[in-house]
C-alpha cells in the first residue's frame, strides 16, 4: 500500500494556480475560481511584500468586483533569475523587481489591465513538487517622469523679459492689449497663450484672415500646451464669428478624433455627467478646468432621502489616465490615499470615463458638450 501511495504521489500533476482576471471596479485579481488577491504596490521600481489573498471568496463578492478574464499580453515581459522576478515594459526599462518566497523555475504568462496592474504566472518547486503561482503588481502609484502628451519639443523656461511682457499684456487696457500680446510674440514667437490671445483680439478687431493665420500657427506649434489653448478656442465666445469656417474647425480640431489624453478629457469642454437612477445609482457631474482643478457633485435620492455631496480638487494626466486628487483640507496636501484613477472606456462612438473614487464609490460618466 505504501508503494501505491508513493506512486500516486509521484504521478500527481503539478499544482497549477490559474489567473482568473482583474476586477474592473477595484484593485483585486482572481486566482483560480475563488481566491481574491490584492496586487503588490510598487515603490521606486521595487515590490517588497507578498500578495494578500482571501482563503475563499463567495460568488457574490466576485460578482460585485466585476472580474473580467484577461489574455496574456505583449505589452510587458517578465524574466526570472533565482528568486528575483523582473517585469519590463516591452521595449523599455524594468518597471518592477520582486523577490519570490521560493526559487522561480520559469515565467509562463504575463497579463495586464488597462489601469496599470500586471500579473505574472510562474513555476516554482515547493515540497518537492512543481507548482504554478500567480503574483500581480499595482504600478499606478509608481513615480515616473511626466510624459510629453502630444509633441516632442518641451517649452523652455521663460526668460525674465518674456515673463514681464506677459504680465504687462495682462494689465494692458483694452485698446492696447493686441499690441501688448504681439510684443510677447516678438520675444517668444511660439508662446501658446500669446497666439491664442492675439487671435481672439484679431477676431474682435474684424481681422479674420489674420486671426486664422494666428490660429494656424498655434495648431502647427510643437509646444506642449498648444493643444490646451486650441481646445480653449473651441468654446471661447470670442471665436464665435469663425465657428462655421472650415479652416477654423480644422485648426482647433473640432471635427477630428482626439489625439491625446488631454483632448479626450477636455475636448468637449471638460464637463462629464452620469445620469442616476432612483435608489440604484447616483447622479454625478464633474467639471474640469484647464488650470487642472475640478469640481464634482454627487446627488442621490431614494424613498424621500436626498443627499448632495460636493467635492473639489486637482487633476493630472498619467499614462493615458486621469488622476483626481482630493486634498483633505487647505492645510494639507493630498497623498496617494487621496487620489482616484479615472480611465477611458469605449461607449459607442465616444469615450466614457470610469472613476473609482473609493471601494464603494465609483461612476461612469459621459462628456457633456459645452
Amino acid at each position: 500500500m505504501r508503494l501505491v501511495a508513493i506512486a500516486l504521489l509521484l504521478a500527481t500533476p503539478a499544482a497549477a494556480d490559474t489567473f482568473g482576471g482583474f476586477s474592473k471596479s477595484d484593485k483585486p485579481y482572481l486566482v483560480n475560481q475563488d481566491r481574491l488577491c490584492q496586487p503588490i504596490t510598487v515603490v521606486s521600481g521595487a515590490a517588497n511584500s507578498t500578495p494578500q489573498c482571501s482563503s475563499k471568496a463567495t460568488q457574490d463578492q466576485i460578482a460585485k468586483l466585476d472580474v473580467r478574464s484577461a489574455k496574456p499580453t505583449d505589452d510587458y515581459e517578465a524574466s526570472a533569475s533565482g528568486r528575483t522576478l523582473t517585469v519590463t515594459r516591452k521595449g523599455g526599462e524594468p518597471v518592477v523587481k520582486w523577490d519570490a518566497p521560493d526559487p522561480i523555475g520559469k515565467v509562463t504568462s504575463v497579463y495586464a489591465s488597462e489601469d496599470l496592474r500586471v500579473a505574472v504566472a510562474y513555476t516554482t518547486r515547493r515540497a518537492g513538487r512543481e507548482m504554478t503561482d500567480i503574483v500581480a503588481f499595482d504600478l499606478i502609484k509608481e513615480t515616473r517622469p511626466k510624459p510629453v502628451e502630444s509633441h516632442d519639443t518641451v517649452q523652455a523656461p521663460d526668460d525674465p523679459a518674456v515673463t514681464k511682457a506677459i504680465a504687462d499684456a495682462k494689465k494692458a487696457p483694452a485698446n492696447k492689449q493686441l499690441a501688448a500680446w504681439q510684443a510677447v510674440l516678438s520675444l517668444d514667437a511660439d508662446r501658446s497663450e500669446a497666439l491664442y490671445r492675439v487671435a481672439a483680439l484679431q477676431v474682435a478687431a474684424k481681422q479674420k484672415a489674420d486671426a486664422m493665420a494666428t490660429l494656424d500657427k498655434l495648431a502647427a506649434s510643437h509646444r506642449d500646451d498648444a493643444i490646451e489653448w486650441l481646445v480653449e478656442a473651441r468654446f471661447d465666445k470670442a471665436f464665435a464669428p469663425l465657428r462655421s469656417e472650415t479652416q477654423y474647425r480644422t485648426a482647433v480640431g473640432l471635427d477630428r478624433k482626439p489625439a491625446t489624453a488631454y483632448e479626450r478629457f477636455m475636448g468637449f469642454g471638460g464637463t462629464w455627467e452620469q445620469a442616476g437612477t432612483q435608489c440604484e445609482s447616483g447622479t454625478y457631474s464633474m467639471t474640469a478646468l484647464r488650470d487642472r482643478t475640478f469640481k464634482l457633485k454627487m446627488h442621490t435620492a431614494c424613498n424621500g432621502m436626498v443627499m448632495d455631496l460636493p467635492f473639489h480638487g486637482t487633476w493630472r494626466i498619467e499614462n493615458d489616465q486621469i488622476v483626481l486628487s482630493f486634498p483633505p483640507d487647505k492645510a494639507n496636501k493630498a497623498t496617494d490615499k487621496d487620489e482616484a484613477p479615472c480611465k477611458f472606456e469605449a461607449h459607442g462612438d465616444e469615450d466614457a470615463l470610469h472613476c473609482a473614487i473609493s471601494k464603494d464609490l465609483d461612476f461612469t460618466a459621459l462628456p457633456t458638450r459645452r
